[in-house]
């Protein structure tokens, strides 16, 4: 590992989106990408996840790590329990390879045998211990990328994107932020990504709605009207086909799981 590599990893800070357990999950999503880092571990079979092309049938036997930006499709055979994390880690991290990394699944057996059930606090900080631990799997070339793998251009309207996600937001409008013109902006996005730039809005959406669903006691229709969709059918079609449950009841499961702990 090089010494900018090992100064870079000195200053990184890890923060957590959204660590969670769910059970019976079921997947059927087609290009959906993430802003930050996808961890997984599913300690039941039932799920399959690919990317360019390159599909893995997640079981026990491997963890799954996949860097921000990175373009993946998810099914299922069965339904399955799911141990996951949205997570951001900066530089030297930012510059991983856009794939997924299939690693050991030590370290997610361990916390989810003795860590998943204990105190709110604790159980935050054995996460953080985890993801680390996972971000020190990665091979050495996935640290030392010295090219960005994405067009600089195109990541100026992601973060644009990104802080201004609850606003109306066009194709007109990020071509102007990347200093583009809108068919090559158009052709750039779906050249890195393999979806348009709406789909992947919608991603960030369904994201936040989430972690609006954890976190907050606003009531499903403000949450859907807050993350733009039309109405609270329109979302809990929208959410459900992409994490696999409703909202309604993907905030009861979360809402029964923290007072079993208390």
């Amino acid at each position: 590992m090089s010494d900018n590599t090992k100064n870079n990893i000195a200053r990184f800070d890890l923060q957590i989106r959204i660590a969670q357990y769910l059970e019976q999950v079921s997947w059927s999503v087609n290009g959906v990408i993430h802003p930050d880092w996808f961890f997984l571990w599913n300690p039941t079979a039932g799920a399959v996840i690919s990317c360019s092309n390159v599909e893995y049938n997640v079981t026990p036997d491997h963890a799954y790590l996949i860097p921000p930006y990175t373009t993946i499709s998810a099914c299922c055979t069965d339904k399955f329990d799911h141990l996951y994390a949205h997570f951001d880690a900066g530089e030297p991290f930012e510059r991983a390879n856009n794939q997924i990394y299939q690693l050991d699944p030590a370290p997610a057996r361990r916390f989810y045998r003795e860590q998943l059930g204990g105190a709110a606090a604790r159980r935050m900080l054995y996460w953080r211990i985890m993801l680390l631990e996972y971000l020190a799997m990665l091979p050495e070339a996935a640290l030392n990328n010295p090219a960005p793998t994405l067009d600089e251009r195109v990541l100026k309207a992601l973060n644009y994107l990104r802080d201004n996600w609850q606003s109306p937001v066009n194709n007109k409008l990020l071509a102007k932020r990347s200093g583009m013109s809108i068919n090559n902006f158009y052709r750039r996005f779906r050249e890195d990504f393999g979806i348009t730039p709406q789909r992947y809005l919608m991603s960030v959406r369904l994201n936040a709605a989430r972690n609006m669903l954890v976190n907050e006691t606003l009531d499903i229709e403000r949450i859907a009207g807050i993350c733009g969709f039309a109405d609270r059918y329109c979302f809990s079609k929208a959410f459900k086909n992409c994490f696999g449950v409703a909202p309604g009841a993907f905030r009861k499961q979360e809402l029964e799981k923290n007072c079993s702990k208390n």
